[in-house]
């Protein structure tokens, strides 16, 4: 990376400077200050003049900045290979000496740094700043580093801008490997292909992201892989298929997944079971499974779905009010909105809330999700004889395959 160039780029853009301004207290023009800051090579007294007026004054390189640099390529590794573990313990350490970093010839790297970590927490104000900035200075990327951005830049699309999302990840794809986040960009090609509900294409950038896995001994990111085929298997209605992939991910010993990671796998399986209409088997599975892991609301939800069509509405009631909406998760407080609706009876709401619900789901490209609230609409309407209605929201799901 063009180190200085960025610094400049950057502490400008985040003071507020117009560059044009900038430019005249440096004696140069607004056009000779765009080709600095996109990396044209300057003489150091000019580097020097620009950095004073930033506020900023260029040290010679510290052993502490030597030690940071090493931090953040460990943080690019980990990332590169999706081990969110070793990429928290090495942020945790760089955030706390981010305004030391970012008045350094480090603030380029830092920056990105600070936007892969946005993405893997989920962290929306925080990937919107990042990438902002980083848009503006992608010309001083070097290729292993732009292969990353890229990798990550599709990523903070993934749930909003399904284009953009394939875009980017095929980015990825069409570089030359850099920094081993090709098995990655495979697993991604895939799911933007389920999001079209192409799951030929799917299946296949699936596989060959499975193989890229097993060579890396990445295990964990390939059972995301495997987690990601159950869903496969169930869209395409091999229920049986899907749960038994679910149970072996689950049950296997292999690699220790993390609390969050089980309760996903959980929430697939009773999801599934619910689509399928098992749902003694649902009960089942929380039984068995809730010994040794935290219950989520969104697990009580779908547990009170199996017992109202089980006939059992007081034991549903009983779970749903130990599970409160949560504006954390949309689609759990919404589906827990629908259960009350039909547990209360209040038709009005009941209505509402499924077509709000089908909406979201469609929006947010779950395409299982999808389908299963919009069954629930076309019976809603079909129990009432208004079958132009049970069609005309049953085709706008089919429109969006």
């Amino acid at each position: 990376m063009k180190q200085v160039n960025a610094l400049i780029r950057i502490t400008r853009l985040r003071k507020g400077y117009k560059a044009a301004a900038l430019a005249h207290e440096c004696g140069i023009t607004a056009s000779y200050l765009s080709q600095i800051e996109s990396g044209k090579e300057v003489d150091s007294a000019l580097t020097s003049i620009l950095l004073q007026k930033l506020g900023l004054v260029m040290k010679a390189r510290s052993e502490d900045l030597c030690r940071y640099d090493k931090i953040l390529d460990d943080f690019f590794q980990a990332a590169a290979f999706y081990d969110l573990d070793q990429a928290w313990e090495r942020f945790s350490v760089l955030s706390a000496l981010e305004t030391v970093i970012m008045e350094s010839e480090l603030a380029f790297k830092y920056l990105l740094a600070a936007f892969i970590y946005s993405v893997l927490s989920k962290n929306p104000m925080k990937i919107r700043q990042t990438r902002s900035l980083l848009e503006k200075c992608e010309k001083l990327m070097d290729e292993d580093f732009r292969q990353l951005y890229y990798l990550y830049m599709g990523s903070s699309y993934a749930d909003i801008r399904d284009n953009l999302f394939k875009e980017y990840t095929q980015k990825v794809l069409n570089m030359k490997e850099k920094r081993g986040v090709t098995s990655i960009a495979l697993y991604h090609m895939a799911v933007c292909f389920a999001k079209e509900n192409n799951h030929f294409l799917a299946d296949q950038y699936n596989l060959k992201a499975q193989r890229k896995f097993t060579e890396e001994q990445n295990y964990r990111r390939l059972i995301f892989s495997q987690a990601f085929e159950a869903v496969l298997y169930s869209e395409n209605n091999l229920y049986d298929e899907a749960l038994a992939l679910t149970v072996s991910i689950l049950d296997q010993t292999l690699v220790p997944l993390g609390e969050d990671q089980r309760q996903q796998l959980l929430q697939n399986m009773l999801f599934i079971c619910n689509l399928a209409g098992r749902y003694e088997q649902v009960l089942r599975y929380c039984e068995h499974y809730g010994h040794n892991l935290e219950m989520t609301d969104m697990h009580r939800a779908m547990q009170a779905w199996a017992c109202m069509q089980l006939n059992e509405p007081r034991k549903a009631l009983t779970l749903l009010n130990l599970c409160p909406p949560a504006e954390s998760d949309p689609f759990a407080s919404q589906f827990i909105a629908v259960l009350y609706s039909y547990l209360t009876r209040d038709e009005a709401s009941l209505q509402r809330q499924l077509i709000q619900f089908q909406k979201y789901t469609i929006q947010s490209g779950d395409y299982l999700s999808a389908k299963f609230i919009t069954d629930l609409i076309y019976d809603f309407y079909s129990r009432r004889n208004n079958y132009s209605k049970a069609v005309y929201y049953r085709n706008l799901l089919d429109q969006r395959k």
